[in-house]
């Protein structure tokens, strides 16, 4: 397989020098899908993004591909239709995301728990529902469990007092490494695309947007991008966005925080994940195995937007508080790894619901009067839907939308995702890497590219940046050359997700991942004296 070098400076010279019939103002699920389903449909594409990818939202959700249910349950409660279609977009493309990332997403069966023998029809009922809006796209049926098969799948858990449980499926996945793998795809199919690029001014021609001036925080340049279209895919920062288009544009988000924290894969040392449908003050909480840890979350109170949100001690208290009530092993303080806080977008046009927990997590589109596009809410399951109803907006404002071609139902494999077989890669790699837990990491974190990973091997070697994991150097080389990543926060935080993990040991890695990120770049400026001279 021949993998394409992406080099930023690159993409800048396409962004300053090009124009473009689309220009995404946004890095996360919902910009990165967007970019990608624009270029398949024929479109010019260009996207920025202030941070790095998925430095923000859609790098922090529960790592869960989810149709929700709770919201088939207030569907149903309330006869609410938007609620309704939310789940069933999201229950149609679990799968789809799995397809397109095999090695980042699969399925995963989910316990709840039942005290008392009311719930046993009243949840069964409501899962074989949800199984059956699925149809052709189900990941497994909905089961009745003992408390004997229930501990075959989450051995932690305390069935004091239990009765049985019910069990399905949904997906889980690598919200950040999908994410990066969606945009590097995006750049392979030919958009221009760059992180750390702000956005300043929205460029305007006849009162309609026709572009973006950008500031480059890595070298303090502007510079104007020209396209015909401007969309606003920046989550939380949506209203930011708008009153740059238009300062006296209404306010649409009511912002709300998830904090998660990580634990030992001791707490979750099963297949299984177990979903607290309701805590005493009406919230969900998952426990949930995830790359070797256990993954709680998730609170849900109402925020400020901020750069680096940061969870409260209150919040981490309570997410323990509740895991402890339902599992054997009691989590402490000091067992928490890593805990981190997620800015959820939630559109509330009114400002009428008084909860969080309350408002519609569907995705909403609006057009400003000079054309600015904006896309928001939504949740990461359904990012490929997001992008098709967003691009159908950008062709219909196009000087000549009849040149484009409509939605398809191809699905495009993220980079890794193309011919994937974990075990022909595993013996391909077995030939240099005699470490099967650094091959099957690299497996289950490139996919199909893990085979680049070789050459650069030949360059490193194959040591581990801490014992206890099987991060390598060479891969701090490959995310430099093959995923753009600029500063260690980008490769600890989204490309190895070291951060999330165990944040001790990611700052104690992170002076040997600057060294070889500056000697990265001195091979790339190295390499321009070499061709200019």
């Amino acid at each position: 397989m021949t993998i394409q070098l992406i080099e930023r400076q690159k993409q800048l010279e396409k962004l300053k020098n090009e124009e473009f019939d689309c220009l995404i103002i946004g890095g996360g699920a919902t910009g990165t899908g967007s970019a990608l389903e624009a270029n398949k449909r024929g479109l010019k594409v260009a996207l920025v993004e202030r941070f790095d990818f998925a430095s923000g939202t859609s790098s922090r959700s529960t790592k869960l591909l989810h149709g929700g249910v709770r919201y088939l349950e207030q569907a149903f409660k309330r006869l609410d239709v938007e609620q309704f279609n939310l789940v069933r977009d999201a229950l149609s493309e679990r799968k789809n995301v799995i397809h397109i990332a095999p090695h980042l997403a699969k399925p995963l069966p989910l316990i709840i728990p039942l005290y008392q023998f009311w719930q046993i029809p009243y949840f069964f009922t409501g899962l074989l529902m949800y199984d059956l809006l699925s149809g052709k796209q189900s990941l497994g049926r909905s089961r009745l469990l003992s408390i004997k098969d229930t501990l075959e799948l989450f051995p932690s858990l305390n069935t004091e007092g239990m009765i049985a449980s019910v069990m399905y499926y949904d997906g889980q996945f690598d919200d950040a490494r999908l994410n990066v793998e969606v945009a590097m795809k995006a750049i392979e199919q030919g958009c221009a695309i760059a992180n750390y690029l702000e956005v300043i001014e929205i460029i305007k021609e006849n009162d309609k947007c026709r572009g973006a001036v950008v500031k480059d925080s890595l070298s303090g340049e502007t510079f104007p991008i020209k396209a015909e279209v401007v969309v606003n895919a920046t989550g939380p920062y949506s209203d930011s966005i708008r009153h740059l288009d238009q300062a006296e544009a209404e306010k649409i988000l009511k912002v709300s925080s998830g904090v998660h924290i990580v634990v030992d894969k001791a707490y979750a040392p099963g297949d299984g994940a177990l979903l607290i449908p309701k805590t005493d003050d009406g919230r969900v909480i998952f426990i949930v195995p995830w790359r070797q840890f256990t993954l709680i979350g998730t609170t849900d109170e109402e925020a400020q937007v901020n750069d680096n949100p940061q969870p409260t001690e209150e919040e981490i208290e309570y997410l323990m508080a509740y895991a402890n009530r339902y599992l054997t092993e009691t989590i402490n303080r000091q067992d928490v790894l890593s805990a981190w806080s997620g800015l959820r977008p939630l559109v509330s046009p009114n400002h009428s619901a008084n909860s969080t927990a309350k408002i519609s997590r569907d995705h909403t589109i609006l057009k400003s009067k000079s054309g600015l596009i904006t896309i928001t809410g939504g949740k990461w399951t359904t990012f490929r839907k997001m992008a098709a109803d967003t691009i159908n907006q950008v062709i219909k404002q196009l000087s000549s939308p009849s040149g484009f071609s409509g939605h398809s139902s191809e699905l495009i494999p993220v980079a890794g995702g193309e011919n994937y077989d974990f075990d022909q890669l595993d013996q391909k790699l077995a030939l240099t890497i005699e470490d099967e837990a650094i091959r099957h990491h690299l497996i289950n974190y490139y996919g199909s590219r893990a085979i680049a990973i070789n050459t650069i091997i030949e360059e490193y070697g194959i040591e581990r940046l801490a014992p206890q994991y099987p991060f390598i150097t060479a891969e701090v080389a490959y995310v430099c050359r093959y995923e753009m990543a600029q500063k260690s926060e980008d490769i600890l935080s989204r490309r190895f997700r070291l951060t999330f993990l165990d944040s001790a040991v990611s700052k104690q890695v992170t002076e040997k991942v600057n060294t070889i990120i500056e000697k990265e770049k001195a091979t790339i400026n190295q390499e321009k004296i070499t061709v200019n001279s």
